[in-house]
């Protein structure tokens, strides 16, 4: 039987934000909240020994990271320890959508009309100065592709965003982008996928999508 390289990626959601006037965030870095612990060690425990770590540039992503990793390595010891809180890859192209000079206005905030045609169209609507949701995917599948070339056949944990997340659902599935917007994502969930790097038929294989703690 001939062998092939897997390519693990875990796919995590950044912790919620501090956002107590509900404005519009995407290139804005707000601050994570990290009240739910439970969820916290459920990926600490779930995740693989020694991957490759990846972020965004955004403060959500990356504090998210750190506490995951504290947890994570805690549950190790020695060399693993020391191998398991690697500082990440920070990759800007893996940040949220940009909302341009809707940043920081709650959507009350924003014109009637312009709303509605943002909502109409969203993956091709572009908020005056930022980007459409179809901007977001072709950056962030372009760096993802790279990543999964780069590190053929290791784990990679990324810490990322809810676009960035559907985006490259999409790619892996063959969907057009405005398809993924389907998919909940939410902050701190799960998503499993692997790349068969299969002589024949190599391929993606979905192993789970917003994988999250069950609490009763």
């Amino acid at each position: 039987m001939s062998s092939f390289a897997i390519t693990r990626w875990w796919l995590i959601r950044h912790a919620p934000v501090e956002n107590p006037a509900g404005v519009i965030y995407g290139a804005t870095d707000l601050k994570a909240v990290f009240h739910n612990r439970p969820a916290l060690e459920f990926l600490a425990a779930t995740l693989p020994r020694n991957p490759v770590y990846i972020t965004s540039t955004l403060s959500r992503s990356i504090d998210t990271l750190n506490q995951v990793q504290d947890l994570h390595g805690s549950k190790q010891s020695g060399e693993d320890t020391a191998r398991a809180v690697d500082n990440p890859i920070q990759v800007p192209e893996l940040a949220e959508q940009n909302f341009g000079d809707w940043e920081g206005l709650r959507w009350a905030d924003i014109r009637a009309d312009q709303a509605r045609q943002f909502w109409d169209d969203y993956a091709n609507a572009i908020p005056p100065n930022g980007e459409s949701f179809n901007q977001l995917a072709e950056r962030a599948v372009q760096a993802f592709t790279g990543f999964n070339q780069d590190y053929a056949g290791r784990d990679i944990v990324a810490v990322l965003h809810g676009g960035t997340i559907r985006a490259i659902l999409a790619n892996v599935l063959g969907l057009k982008p405005s398809a993924a917007l389907s998919f909940d994502i939410s902050p701190l969930g799960l998503t499993r996928i692997d790349y068969l790097d299969a002589p024949e038929n190599p391929g993606w294989r979905i192993g789970g999508v917003n994988l999250q703690l069950c609490q009763d």
